[in-house]
C-alpha cells in the first residue's frame, strides 16, 4: 500500500509503545493514517508499505534512496521523532526479531521511538529505521557491515559501531570496518565483535578479543593525533594498523 509518510502525534506514539510493551494482538498499523494519532507533514514524501526487507541495511537504501530522496534540511528530518516513530510502525514487519526464541515480537521500544529510558539516558541511535537511513546517507555501502544481519534488525555490530558518537560519521573508520570484518558472503565475520576479557588485558600474551571492533575506535582515537585519518587511503590505513589487526585484513588487499 502507497502511503503519504506522515507523524505519530503524542497520542499516536503512546500507542505505539504500549503496543510495543505489550504486543498481544498485531501491531496498530490503523493509526498510520487516523488524524487522531498522526498528522500531515510539511514535505512530501511517499511510501510503500507492501515492502519488506531482510535486513536493516536494505531498508536504510529503501529510504535513502527511494523516499527521502530531496530533503532540504537533513538535520531537521532526522530530529523529527514522529515521522521515524511513523516510519517504525509502518514497517514494523521487517523490524520484529528474527530468533527462534523471538521471533516475531519487537525488541525494546528505543529501537522504535526516540524515547529516554527510565534513567533518563537517551537511545537515539537504537532507532533502527532513523540510523539505517543515516548511515546509508553518510557511508553509503560500507554501512552495511553494521546493518546487513538477516538473524537481527539490530545486532552486536550494529550496537558497537553506532553508540559513539566520534565514529557514527567518521568516513574512514566505515570503510575500514567494512573491509576487515566483512565476509565474502557478506556476513560479519566470526569474533569481530568479541569483548577483551579482564584475564586477557592482564596477560599480554593473550589474544584474546583484540582485532575487534570494539578496540578499533580506540586504535582510531589514538591515530587521529598523529595522521588525518579522513584523508587516508584505505591501503595508507592497513599499513598503519597494529599487529593485532592482521588477521582481519584481506589477503586480497
Amino acid at each position: 500500500m502507497k502511503l503519504k509518510v506522515r507523524a505519530l502525534n503524542d497520542k499516536g506514539i503512546t500507542e505505539f509503545e504500549s503496543w510495543l510493551k505489550n504486543p498481544l494482538a498485531a501491531a496498530p498499523t490503523e493509526i498510520l493514517t487516523d488524524p487522531r494519532y498522526s498528522e500531515e507533514i510539511a514535505d512530501s514524501y511517499d511510501v510503500d508499505t507492501s515492502q519488506a526487507f531482510e535486513t536493516s541495511y536494505q531498508l536504510g537504501k529503501y529510504l535513502h534512496h527511494e523516499v527521502f530522496k530531496q530533503v532540504k534540511n537533513y538535520v531537521h528530518l532526522s530530529s523529527e521523532n514522529g515521522i521515524w516513530a511513523w516510519i517504525s510502525l509502518a514497517f514494523i514487519d521487517s523490524l520484529l526479531a528474527r530468533s527462534t526464541s523471538r521471533k516475531g515480537r519487537p525488541l525494546s521500544s528505543p529501537h522504535y521511538i526516540d524515547i529516554a529510558t527510565p534513567q533518563g539516558r537517551r537511545l537515539g541511535y537504537r532507532l533502527i529505521a532513523r540510523t539505517a537511513w543515516e548511515l546509508v546517507r553518510l557511508h553509503g555501502n560500507a554501512a552495511e557491515i553494521a546493518l546487513g544481519s538477516k538473524r537481527s534488525p539490530w545486532g552486536e555490530m550494529a550496537e558497537q559501531m553506532t553508540s559513539r558518537q566520534e565514529i557514527f560519521s567518521h568516513p574512514s573508520f566505515w570503510q575500514l570496518a567494512y573491509h576487515l570484518y566483512r565476509s565474502e558472503s557478506g556476513e560479519v565475520l566470526k569474533g569481530a565483535t568479541s569483548q577483551r576479557p579482564e584475564i586477557a588485558r592482564r596477560d599480554p600474551k593473550n589474544v584474546s578479543g583484540r582485532g575487534s571492533v570494539r578496540r578499533l575506535p580506540f586504535t582510531f582515537r589514538q591515530f587521529d593525533r598523529t595522521y588525518n585519518m579522513r584523508r587516508m587511503s584505505l591501503d595508507n590505513m592497513l599499513s598503519v594498523l597494529p599487529k593485532e589487526y592482521s588477521k582481519w585484513i584481506p589477503k586480497e588487499v
